[in-house]
């Protein structure tokens, strides 16, 4: 992938360790990080002053201030055009539903190997989705109802 074609990331976790990692992690693999923030209030708010946005934002659920629903509605309505992936411990239906129910195209649990994560953002840049395997079925389903 050259320079002027990278697919950009916002990285929007309340661990900044993880952030620092994945950052690296990312930028090895040629994706430019753009942006990082702590919660979504904090990614709202340098989204509104940033001069690039994000094609993808990696976005965790559980955060203080304004957790990743807040910020996924948020996201979804001032800036559709970026693509939400949600990087998140939880595995449960509710979430899982509700995040796509604002709009997520893609679902990767912490834990999952780490090129995972870089299908997932090649993915989502294309125009598809991604679910990690243990989501998948209560993804799918929820997408063909909805």
């Amino acid at each position: 992938m050259e320079k002027e074609n990278q697919i950009t990331i916002g990285l929007v976790d309340d661990h900044e360790g993880l952030r620092i990692s994945l950052q690296n992690f990312l930028e090895h693999r040629n994706f430019k990080v753009v942006l990082q923030a702590a919660n979504g209030q904090l990614a709202i708010d340098s989204l509104m002053i940033n001069e690039i946005l994000p094609d993808i934002c990696i976005l965790d659920i559980n955060m203080p201030v304004m957790d990743g629903y807040q910020t996924a509605r948020e996201l979804a309505q001032r800036y559709p055009e970026i693509k939400i992936l949600v990087f998140s411990s939880l595995d449960n239906k509710r979430s899982i539903e509700e995040m796509l129910g604002l709009g997520v195209r893609g679902y990767v649990l912490k834990g999952s190997a780490p090129e995972k994560l870089k299908t997932a953002v090649i993915k989502l840049y294309e125009g598809s989705y991604y679910f990690s395997e243990k989501i998948s079925k209560t993804a799918l389903s929820y997408l063909a109802e909805n």
